[in-house]
């Protein structure tokens, strides 16, 4: 796959953590007005914003990495020479992949048991399945280590822009 397919797909899920964003919203909204007008609250509301946080951190992890927007301090790398500053970034790169593959590595065998035996949150009127979002999370967490592989070859291919994003 190419970077520009990559990043691609780190927009598009993106696209739908934003677009889950703002049904949480609206969920939210229609919970406090069942609330304050009718005195009845939406069930589930809180299982589904409960793991929906999560979900959404995890699902803009890769565009966040391609677009070089993961938090950095570049203090004293702006003073090194540029090769340095190159070994440096690398080295961020490696520990990045190294966490988020194991995040990834963790979380499968967990979603794998949530799946068997039908792992759920929630009692009564709303039960939200685990499994969808640990796999989800998992996968998140693998594009995002492959985010940073690709990053360390853009970067030194060149490809990397001004402000260490992939352009």
């Amino acid at each position: 796959m190419t970077f520009q397919r990559m990043i691609s797909l780190a927009r598009a899920i993106h696209i739908l953590s934003s677009t889950w964003v703002f049904i949480l919203a609206v969920l939210i909204l229609v919970d406090v007005f069942g609330r304050v007008l009718f005195l009845s609250p939406l069930p589930g509301t809180k299982e589904i914003l409960q793991n929906s946080v999560i979900l959404v951190t995890f699902l803009q992890l890769p565009l966040a990495v391609y677009s070089g927007s993961m938090l950095r301090t570049t203090l004293l790398t702006d003073a090194m020479p540029p090769f340095i500053q190159k070994l440096l970034r690398t080295l961020c790169y490696l520990l990045g992949f190294a966490l988020f593959a194991a995040i990834g590595w963790a979380t499968i065998p967990e979603a794998f048991d949530a799946l068997r035996i039908s792992e759920y949150e929630g009692e009564g009127s709303l039960r939200i399945y685990t499994w969808p979002i640990r796999f989800l999370i998992a996968g998140t967490a693998i594009f995002a280590a492959f985010a940073y592989i690709s990053m360390i070859m853009a970067d030194w291919h060149g490809a990397l822009g001004p402000d260490d994003a992939l352009t």
